[in-house]
């Protein structure tokens, strides 16, 4: 090798993508001098030595970046909040993770090179655990109009109206309601997988059987969990996967049913005493991310909540209450994803967490119990609500494109939800014992920061933002 191929060889250490650049310039100048001084025996010397530092750092940057993980790579926590291990019949998790960071008063920006590609509505055909139609079933599920793959949605209810409606976002100025969701006699509809499909559930029948409606077509796809005690957590974006629970006697048992067949993927300690705390401390059992390449699971009971990160079927996060369970408040709650990555933000105790694949949860707002957080479909804003003594909220607004510290945005609001990228629907609050008007809904505008009445009146779900 020419020493000219030596020194390209040596360049490599000095790209943008190493984990230590000061490291590698040091390294670089002097292997540099000894290569203008050496040849022969001496620069295959010098090329070696480059050869093992390339690798050296690739490999670093990798284990960092979470493409490469190694067998001793393990995550910890402080402090730890769990004895109890997460039984596993596919693989071995991770070790029981909360976080140890030091809080800072102000979000980082993101750093994301570029924006990512929009999440996508699947083109897939659900066909998994099929089953024969409910007798006596009648749609009441009307459409009319195209829905874009990528549109913003939200399944809400109109003032004055019985049953929900899909609204679509694709031009914020002037949202269309492009189906109608009758009153059904035992269905109900239970949230959105994209904004191209919802889910349904007959909760009356007791057997356990749900639907996958294609929109705006209005094609049902029955199917039904095996028997027991099944709780359906979450169907995959790619409808290729249904995540749901088995509550036994003492355990949750979480299951991936693919077509492949059935995979307990954990079990989480139970002991079946109800959920744990107030409505507005629970959230949604579980959620894949829009790319679906990992889930979460949270587990709501007293003193037991537990949090399973799984990627594909293999836990990769848990955090699990200690043997005599969690103290008031202490355990996870009200998680949910960033849209555009593979990022989890969760409430444990009095702070709210980050996790990604690959690192530590790091902690992200100190002192901050949230309620209701809701992120925008381009993943640049959160917002969130926080309750006081006497029952009253706030909403606040953290921008996660450029980082700084959360901004209160509305006094005497709650429930926030994110309709679109640039509209946060809210309500106002009433003072407890007010025997006038109810609570309003109203839209905040996240580019001019106005209100506006809303005509709706609850918003049930929304896509691809989150919530």
């Amino acid at each position: 090798m020419h020493d000219d191929q030596l020194t390209r060889l040596l360049r490599q250490i000095d790209e943008p993508a190493d984990p230590d650049s000061a490291f590698a310039d040091r390294l670089f100048n002097d292997l540099s001098k000894q290569v203008g001084r050496r040849r022969g025996s001496g620069t295959m010397l010098m090329l070696v030595a480059a050869v093992m530092l390339v690798a050296l750092l690739a490999v670093g940057a990798a284990v960092g970046s979470g493409l490469i993980k190694v067998p001793w790579f393990t995550v910890e926590v402080s402090p730890a909040p769990s004895g109890v291990a997460i039984a596993s019949e596919s693989a071995t998790p991770s070790a029981t993770a909360s976080a140890s960071t030091t809080p800072t008063p102000s979000v980082a920006p993101s750093t994301a090179p570029s924006a990512p590609p929009p999440p996508t509505s699947s083109s897939a055909v659900f066909d998994l655990l099929p089953v024969q139609q409910p007798a006596g079933f009648e749609s009441k599920i009307a459409c009319s109009g195209s829905i874009g793959t990528s549109d913003s949605v939200a399944l809400v209810r109109m003032h004055g109206a019985d049953g929900d409606v899909l609204r679509d976002y694709a031009d914020p100025a002037s949202p269309r309601t492009v189906c109608t969701f009758g009153i059904f006699q035992n269905v109900r509809v239970t949230g959105l997988i994209d904004a191209r499909h919802v889910l349904l559930e007959d909760p009356g029948s007791g057997t356990y059987t749900f639907a996958v409606v294609d929109l705006p077509e209005v094609r049902y796809h029955w199917f039904q969990l095996p028997r027991g005690l099944p709780t359906l957590i979450a169907v995959g974006p790619d409808l290729d996967r249904v995540l749901w629970m088995d509550s036994g006697s003492s355990t949750d048992k979480v299951h991936v049913t693919t077509q492949a067949g059935d995979v307990v993927i954990a079990a989480l300690p139970n002991l079946h005493e109800g959920l744990c705390g107030g409505p507005e401390d629970s959230s949604s059992l579980g959620e894949y991310t829009h790319s679906g390449a990992d889930l979460f699971v949270l587990d709501q009971y007293p003193n037991l909540n537990s949090l399973l990160v799984a990627a594909g079927q293999t836990p990769v996060l848990s955090v699990l209450p200690p043997p005599g369970g969690w103290s008031s408040g202490a355990g996870p709650a009200t998680a949910l994803w960033s849209p555009i990555s593979e990022t989890l933000y969760y409430r444990q105790g009095s702070d709210v967490w980050t996790w990604s694949p690959g690192s530590n949860p790091k902690r992200f707002l100190a002192g901050v119990h949230w309620l209701h957080p809701s992120i925008t479909p381009d993943g640049a804003h959160l917002a969130y609500s926080v309750a006081h003594p006497d029952g009253s909220h706030d909403v606040y607004l953290v921008d996660l494109a450029h980082g700084g510290s959360p901004q209160l945005i509305g006094k005497a609001r709650n429930n926030p939800v994110f309709l679109n990228s640039t509209q946060l629907w809210y309500t106002t609050e009433v003072a407890p014992g007010c025997t006038g008007p109810g609570p309003r809904p109203l839209v905040y505008s996240l580019v001019d920061g106005s209100e506006s009445p809303s005509v709706i009146d609850g918003v049930g779900d929304v896509w691809p933002a989150t919530h």
